[in-house]
């Protein structure tokens, strides 16, 4: 999607959702959920390094369809904040949204993003069981859903689109890799800003298994070494798990919120997949 006036379209949402939620209350309007619909997750927040554009990723249940939306920085980094649970110190502009929503006692049904005319996605806010359709940026809308725990949906006819508009011809989703129960990325200098440590070095985790979890491994934990042996690229963890010895357990030290802390994993955990 195109980026422009990210702050100014913000505002905007921000001035149609209070109107929404004033005590003039408009006549009701048909939402009902189209079988056309898909519901899709967010599984990850990118940066395409040919157009300089940020993206997020959103899959379907299955897994096995995509697509790929750019954004702007500021929704980026609220989208990527609420994918691995991270509260920012002050709220960001869809918090505010959020607690204007919550506040005066009314709620975000779901998002659907139903559109595409022009290289340009269209997405629409439902509240209050279908009582008021909103207009919205897909990524506004993207980054208000994850703020509150509200489903998101997408067209079918977009999986179907050619190609994903703005990303670059070189440009590709980054990879990923998945071991001990994890699934981590590369921590690109974008992402470690993100979580407010540009210094950071190792890869982040996106996706942990229930055992992981229980082991205290949480999404946004940055792994940094794997027993006594630095992490500090995808190959390095891929390459010292497929080392490890099967049925023995391994010390990672992973840093959060910028210290560090160790947990054990068992090398070859049971196969309950990473959940995202």
């Amino acid at each position: 999607m195109k980026a422009v006036g990210g702050r100014h379209l913000c505002l905007l949402l921000i001035a149609a959702v209070v109107a929404a939620c004033s005590c003039g209350r408009s006549p009701s309007t048909t939402a009902e959920l189209s079988r056309d619909n898909v519901r899709v997750r967010v599984a990850r927040v990118g940066f395409d390094d040919e157009t300089g554009s940020h993206y997020v990723l959103l899959l379907d249940e299955t897994e096995s369809r995509e697509l790929l939306i750019m954004v702007g920085e500021s929704e980026a980094q609220a989208i990527m904040l609420a994918l691995h649970g991270v509260k920012p110190e002050r709220p960001f502009t869809h918090d505010l949204i959020r607690s204007i929503i919550g506040q005066t006692g009314n709620r975000v049904d779901r998002i659907v993003i139903a559109d595409l005319r022009d290289e340009i996605y269209y997405a629409t806010i439902y509240m209050d069981g279908g009582r008021y359709s909103i207009d919205s940026r897909p990524s506004d809308a993207i980054a208000l859903a994850m703020g509150m725990n509200a489903p998101i949906y997408v067209n079918n006819k977009l999986f179907e689109s050619a190609s994903a508009p703005g990303l670059g011809a070189g440009g590709k989703i980054p990879d990923i890799a998945r071991a001990l129960g994890l699934t981590v990325e590369q921590l690109t200098p974008d992402l470690a800003s993100c979580f407010g440590q540009p210094a950071a070095r190792g890869v982040l985790v996106s996706g942990v298994s229930s055992a992981a979890t229980k082991a205290g491994v949480a999404r946004g934990d940055i792994v940094v070494k794997l027993g006594d042996r630095e992490v500090m690229a995808l190959d390095d963890f891929s390459r010292q798990a497929a080392q490890l010895k099967r049925g023995g357990t391994v010390t990672l030290t992973l840093n959060r919120g910028g210290s560090n802390r160790t947990v054990t994993l068992e090398s070859s955990p049971a196969a309950d997949a990473p959940k995202p």
